[in-house]
Order: structure tokens, then sequence, then C-alpha cells
């Protein structure tokens, strides 16, 4: 009787965090916003909040979320071990977190925005690895349901919601939160089910796959940072299924240094300001801005909030770094920044042995946020990603397994 009880507290528990996560998703469609350049528009929460809740409740469900997260990996870690380490970092780098608070007079749940916004997705890394350990859970069957749902909900927006307005052009409707998140969601499902089509050895069918879908999220959306991390994995997929890719990527490598020079020659044609939408100058005073900093603001920064400067591009409001790497640092000190690189760098070598397409996605993952502010600083996007790495890396273990007993 107790051990039935237990059981079925656990799946209860296990079912609280699919809830939440499927509540989270289905009203993030209230948190789109209009550009400056719609506001003849109305928005989403204006004409399609039928049952009237909250406009930030799927922000406010992280509040719920978390929490069963970390009860859920506290109580029932013997099943993944490593998840011990897991909370090790989310304490350390809380604690880091706390300390840039104390110094910078800065409120604390401000000074832990990054690290809960990190570690949630993880947390859930951790949950669905635990519940397969235990109950031997088909992952890929909840994986294809969440999927169906967020492309339909996909769908829902492109027919029925406003068009997104990013760089002055007019792209399809988002349903998730922003352009870039529910770009961040695409390519998660979109590694997700090339996956799949991976395992299945259906090489020409990826490569298909590939094409269409890479070309919806450019003609469709156009955002680079999603772009630049989908092609990143793209490439390391097709360097694994085709010989023929293989050769003809050798061949442009002996070109690139040529591309390069040519660069120099050109550059002084080209506008960097507008190319990379002024995240140049915007990385240029970030350099002005960290030449202020003392050894203690180097160690741990000067606190939530210190990232955000007026620029010449941005005139009419505070922007960020563009890069969360930077952001980071000025916020958060060179110390966190290490032990976040460090912390990925564990999740890496959790296959023991490393296999390039877990590795790759997770890489491409830290590259957006390098240049962007990417994936892994956008929740409601990184549990998508990490219920798509939490399926690979079962798999991997899975074949790892049976390799070992033959």
């Amino acid at each position: 009787m107790k051990t039935t009880l237990k059981v079925n507290l656990f799946k209860l528990h296990f079912n609280v965090i699919v809830v939440l996560l499927v509540v989270k998703l289905l009203f993030s469609y209230l948190l789109v916003r209009l550009s400056y350049f719609q506001r003849h528009l109305k928005g989403n929460s204006e004409s399609y909040n039928f049952l009237g809740v909250p406009t930030e409740l799927s922000n406010s469900i992280e509040y719920l979320l978390l929490p069963v997260l970390i009860l859920f990996v506290f109580f029932y870690r013997k099943w993944a071990k490593f998840s011990v380490r897991i909370i090790l970092f989310l304490v350390i780098m809380a604690v880091l977190n706390i300390i840039t608070g104390l110094i910078n007079d800065v409120s604390f749940l401000g000074s832990l925005t990054f690290t809960l916004k990190i570690f949630s997705p993880i947390l859930l890394f951790c949950s669905l690895v635990i519940y397969h350990n235990k109950t031997d859970l088909d992952l890929k069957k909840l994986l294809i349901r969440f999927f169906k749902l967020c492309i339909f909900l996909t769908i829902i927006a492109i027919f029925q919601f406003n068009p997104t307005f990013n760089r002055l052009t007019n792209y399809l409707p988002v349903y998730f939160d922003s352009i870039h998140t529910h770009n961040y969601i695409l390519v998660s499902i979109f590694i997700g089910v090339s996956y799949f089509i991976y395992r299945n050895n259906k090489s020409y069918q990826l490569i298909l796959f590939f094409a269409i879908s890479f070309a919806f999220l450019l003609i469709g959306y156009n955002v680079r940072t999603a772009l630049i991390m989908y092609l990143i994995y793209i490439i390391a997929m097709l360097f694994l299924v085709s010989d023929l890719f293989k050769y003809l990527l050798v061949k442009l490598a002996i070109f690139v240094p040529l591309f390069i020079i040519l660069g120099f020659f050109v550059k002084s044609e080209v506008d960097l300001t507008e190319v990379s939408s002024g995240r140049t100058t915007m990385y240029a005073d970030k350099v002005e801005q960290l030449s202020t900093y003392n050894l203690k603001d180097w160690l741990f920064g000067r606190g939530y909030g210190s990232d955000l400067i007026y620029t010449d591009v941005w005139w009419w409001d505070k922007k960020g770094a563009h890069s969360d790497f930077i952001t980071f640092v000025v916020e958060n000190g060179v110390i966190y920044l290490l032990i976040f690189i460090v912390l990925f760098m564990y999740l890496i070598s959790l296959t023991k042995k490393i296999n390039i397409i877990y590795t790759i996605t997770i890489l491409s993952a830290l590259f957006s946020g390098i240049i962007s502010n990417g994936v892994l600083v956008r929740p409601l996007a990184n549990y998508v990603l990490f219920m798509v790495l939490a399926y690979i890396y079962i798999d991997i273990k899975q074949r790892q397994n049976l390799n070992y007993q033959h």
C-alpha cells in the first residue's frame, strides 16, 4: 500500500510539472507586444483574452513551476545522480547573485533573475531523466505531444493574430511571448524532429526537412540569432550523414582565409552598425562601461539592471548588451560567467563519450547567448529545448548500454 502511494505521488508530482508547462505555453500569447509602428492595432491581451486571465499569467506560472521542479529533483535525485551536482551549481550561482545584490543594494529577486531563468529548464531536463529512469517512460511520446501542441498554437497565430514587426518589416504572427522566443521554440522542435528522422536512417528526408524548415524560419520570421543556432546544428548533422557535405565543407574551409582577406578590403563599404542591428555600437559602449570597473566589480558585477544603457543607436530607451555573456560579466561578474560555462561543460560531459549531436545542440544554444539574448535566458523556449536534449541524452545512454551489453 505504501509503495503504491509513493508511486502515485511520484506520478502526480510529475503530472503537475507537465500541466504547468502546458498552461505556460497556452497563455504565452498574451505576452506578445505590439511595436510602436503597430500602435493602431489591438494586441492579443485586448482582443483574445476571453477568460479574462492576468496578462502575465504565463510568466507567473514560473513561481509555481520552479519550486515544483526543485522539489521533484531533490526528492527523487537518486534516479539521476548527476542532478545532485546540478543543484550544487544552482546553489553556488544563487549565492553569488545574493553577494552581488548585497554589494550593490539590489533587490533579492532581481539578483536571482538570470540564475532562475537558466536553471528552471535544466531542472526539467533532470526531472525527465528521473521519470524515465524510474518508470521507463517513452519520452518520445511526451515530446511529440508537446510538439503537436506548439505547432497547433503556431498555426492558430499565423491565421488569427497580428503580424510581427521585426527590423522595420512585417513577418508572420507569433504565439509564444515574442518573435525571438517563438523562433527558438520552433528551432528546438525542428531539432527534435530532425533527430527522429536521423535515428530512422532517412538521410535524404533529413536534408529535405532541413531545407524546408530553414526556409520557413528565414522567410517567415528572419530572426538571425535563431537561424544561426539552427544552422550550426544543421551543419553538424549534415557532416554526420553526408559524405558529399564533408567533401564540400573541406573545400569551403580552404577558401575561408580568402573570404576573410576579402572582408578586410570591403569592410569600409559595409555599415556594420546597421548589419549588426546596433550590436557593434553597443559592444563598444560595453567596453567603455567595463573599463570603469574596479576589481570588485569585475568579480561580482554591478547588479541587476546595470547592463541597461542608452546608446546612439537605441536612443529612445535603455537596452542591454545583446550578449548574455557580456550581460553576465556586467551584472554578475566574471566568477558567475565562468561557473555558467562550467555548468554547460558539465552537461555536455554527462554522455561520458562526446556525442556530436547532443554536444552541438548545447554549444549552438550557448553561441546564441554570445551574439544575442539567446535561448538560455528565455525559459519558455528553453523548456522545449531541454525536453529535446533530455530525449537525445536518454537515447544516447540507452544505445551506450546496449553496446556495452553486447
